[in-house]
């Protein structure tokens, strides 16, 4: 049985009214865009690093509070410093992601959830370390947004989720212009 509390009383109020002038933030159509950020590693490279993103994608917002959309992005990750078999080596990871994105938006505010795999390549580099790898893994993540004329800001949280090199943590500030 569903109980009824004054909390989701008030909740459903505001929503109905919100209803009404409701929008999707991520305007419907393609988009592009970038951001910046800080990457963490774990295992032999927990340290973290700057990293920069490249983003393009297709937004459909046709329907009240709902987006749904695909994206594609280039992640390029600073130097990660660690420690392989007990000697100081380094960690540089770039990738290629393809994701498919879906969020709840009210108004010029949203958030979102992403999910797909990511195709990457990590150069180990140290004394007595030189080791490239590569992989295709998942990725997936969470966001908010705010739009304003075609232009939206991001604020995000992702996982590359890797066996070979363990995971990479990614926290990104990034702005999308939708055409």
């Amino acid at each position: 049985m569903l109980r009824t509390t004054p909390l989701t009383l008030l909740l459903a109020a505001g929503l109905a009214l919100a209803a009404g002038n409701a929008q999707a933030t991520g305007d419907t159509g393609p988009y592009l865009g970038g951001g910046i950020g800080q990457m963490h590693g774990d295992g032999d490279f927990d340290d973290q690093a700057e990293h920069w993103k490249l983003v393009g994608g297709y937004n459909v917002g046709w329907l009240p509070f709902l987006d749904l959309g695909a994206e594609l992005a280039y992640v390029n990750g600073g130097t990660l410093d660690g420690e392989v078999g007990g000697r100081s080596a380094t960690l540089e990871v770039e990738s290629v992601q393809a994701m498919g994105v879906a969020g709840l938006s009210v108004g010029p505010l949203g958030v979102y959830a992403k999910a797909g795999m990511a195709d990457w390549d990590a150069d180990q580099r140290g004394r007595g370390v030189s080791r490239d790898r590569s992989g295709t893994d998942p990725v997936y993540g969470l966001g908010a947004r705010v739009g304003l004329l075609g232009l939206t800001g991001r604020l995000e949280v992702e996982r590359l989720d890797t066996d070979e090199i363990g995971n990479l943590d990614m926290f990104t500030a990034g702005v999308v212009y939708t055409f």
